[in-house]
């Protein structure tokens, strides 16, 4: 049998909603954990299922974009992570494993999910959830504490909702139904935000079931004149990267030590080498911001004068939450170790009240590679200058620390400095991103809309548009013929054809007699970018014909493009074979 260890492996991840931020940082959970240079690689295949009701028109498109997951059938998949979502609450169980019955052979990972007989990853969602109602209640003696709930087809929202009251109830606090609203889980619920504010006008605290849920009860508060944090306390779920965009930042129950997408890879990884992981609940804390305040460490002056390396490990730990989730590789540079390197310095100087102009520069040149190195992409800037100033205010309390005190505080107002430097610079360049990105889909249009009745290089005319995206690296399938599909029964092509790759933004057409291949080999084609981790897979799709398949290289850009761009190739295909076939029938 291969093992992990001498083959490549490739793993499938089947879910839905891939708009959701929660969604997105699962991906890139996954992403992290992958090892590099180990052989794996992980394909994204996001469908589609509506909780509303839905026009008969986005249900067919729906339809019709849910063939993506026939590839996890078809393909030559060594292991399956699969998110069901609101598909789960949507099916009995006896019709969900009837569907599962697909990938009876292939090794399975269910994420946040209630399956019975099949592993699991969940979230503790008490333990988060008892943190917050304790420091409600009994730290900060508040009684008039309210819910944005979520979905009922939601298994973690059925659970919050749960969890949630019984804290309330253990604590003597009655939690009624006039406390909670029902949402759809997206930021879409100002009218259920407004109307639990309405039933609610004393409200003290706002659990809402996910960060997107908060993000429609701010614009209310907002329209209200009210502040969440001064006039409501408001925490959410999930600790997205949403939580630090709001204004004033969200506080929210999120992983405390490994994520969902993390432990996942590690018990697939270990069904595929022949083990039977059992299921795993992975931790969750409270992480405070001014929505909601507090703090899980005080740095007293005993510790830091101290300075035991592991009181600075569990600071950096404290601060760059994110980071423990990231493989670090030997080429990179290990921000732990360098945190550690300059800030044992700082305090040893503390302990001996006394600095070097020499050593004071050298710390300097190590703190301005841990921010170039992107330190602030595992945290965010509010919550590191807050740690900042702790660390300066507990020093300058000291009356034994006037030889280094005015070095100390220089070092620390350069790390300020560096923090709003590094978010200033990184909203600049999302901000020149944006504008490139849409003159690129512009351009990306106009090739795609030239049609030359006579032309019989169409397809490689739009092929060539893709060069126009700036895309890091890609692939594009296409059959044949366009399949009719009405259904998973619906019969795929045995063969299909990678018409070109994009490797390190260059793009290479592949030449004729080397296009064709299995379905069941286009995961393990050699001309995919080995130093790829992962790729998103986006059909190609237009009414009811199914063209092929896009791959996208994992990035937040493809997140929100490659669905587009692989709507206007199905559109574009869909005009080159429809000309095609009216030609041919006169």
């Amino acid at each position: 049998m291969q093992t992990v260890k001498n083959k490549e492996i490739i793993i499938g991840m089947i879910l839905e909603d891939l708009h959701a931020e929660f969604t997105q940082e699962l991906i890139q959970s996954v992403v992290n954990a992958i090892p590099n240079n180990k052989n794996i690689r992980l394909i994204v295949l996001p469908g589609k299922y509506g909780v509303n009701k839905l026009s008969k028109v986005s249900a067919e498109y729906n339809r019709v974009y849910n063939s993506v997951f026939r590839y996890a059938e078809l393909c030559d998949i060594d292991g399956l992570i699969i998110h069901l979502g609101s598909i789960s609450g949507q099916n009995r169980e006896d019709q969900i494993e009837h569907e599962l019955e697909r990938f009876r052979n292939i090794p399975k990972i269910f994420i946040a999910s209630d399956l019975k007989h099949h592993t699991t990853v969940n979230y503790d969602n008490e333990a988060g959830i008892r943190e917050a109602v304790d420091i409600l209640v009994n730290v900060k003696g508040l009684s008039n504490i309210c819910m944005l709930g979520g979905r009922v087809d939601n298994k973690d929202a059925r659970t919050r909702k749960e969890i949630f009251a019984r804290c309330l109830a253990e604590n003597g606090i009655t939690f009624t139904e006039n406390n909670f609203v029902f949402t759809d889980m997206s930021p879409n619920c100002e009218a259920e935000a407004a109307d639990l504010l309405d039933r609610n006008p004393n409200a003290h605290a706002v659990f809402c079931v996910n960060d997107s849920v908060a993000k429609g009860l701010y614009k209310v508060m907002a329209q209200r004149g009210l502040t969440p944090g001064k006039d409501i306390l408001v925490f959410g779920f999930d600790n997205t990267r949403m939580t630090t965009e709001l204004f004033p930042p969200l506080a929210s129950i999120g992983l405390a030590d490994c994520t969902l997408g993390q432990k996942a890879l590690e018990l697939l990884l270990a069904k595929i080498n022949g083990d039977a992981p059992e299921s795993a609940i992975v931790a969750t804390r409270l992480y405070g911001r001014e929505s909601f305040p507090h703090e899980m460490y005080e740095y007293s002056l005993l510790e830091l004068q101290n300075s035991d390396s592991s009181f600075i490990y569990r600071m950096f730990d404290d601060c760059f939450y994110r980071y423990r989730s990231e493989i670090i590789d030997r080429e990179s540079v290990d921000l732990k170790r360098l945190f550690y390197e300059f800030m044992s310095r700082m305090l040893m100087a503390l302990k001996k009240r006394y600095m070097s102009i020499e050593e004071f520069k050298e710390i300097e040149r190590m703190i301005d590679k841990f921010f170039d190195k992107g330190a602030l992409n595992y945290t965010d800037s509010h919550k590191f200058i807050k740690c900042v100033e702790k660390l300066q205010n507990a020093i300058n309390e000291s009356q034994r620390t006037v030889g280094a005190k005015v070095m100390l505080n220089r070092l620390f107002l350069k790390m300020k400095d560096c923090a709003i430097m590094s978010f200033a610079s990184d909203r600049t360049k999302e901000r020149r991103t944006f504008s490139r990105g849409r003159d690129m889909i512009k351009d990306f249009l106009i090739e795609c809309s030239i049609y030359e009745n006579k032309s019989e290089n169409y397809i490689d005319n739009v092929v060539r548009s893709l060069s126009n995206l700036a895309l890091r690296n890609a692939a594009l399938y296409m059959f044949d013929e366009p399949v009719i599909y009405h259904s998973r029964e619906d019969k795929i092509p045995e063969h299909i054809n990678m018409l070109c790759v994009i490797k390190a933004r260059e793009l290479y057409r592949i030449s004729a007699e080397r296009q064709q291949c299995h379905v069941s080999d286009i995961f393990r084609r050699p001309e995919l970018e080995k130093k790829c981790k992962g790729f998103l897979a986006f059909p190609v799709i237009f009414g009811e014909y199914v063209y092929g398949l896009l791959l996208l290289e994992i990035t937040p850009s493809a997140f929100g493009r490659g669905e587009y761009i692989s709507l206007q190739l199905g559109r574009s295909f869909y005009l080159d074979y429809i000309y095609k076939k009216l030609n041919a029938n006169k």
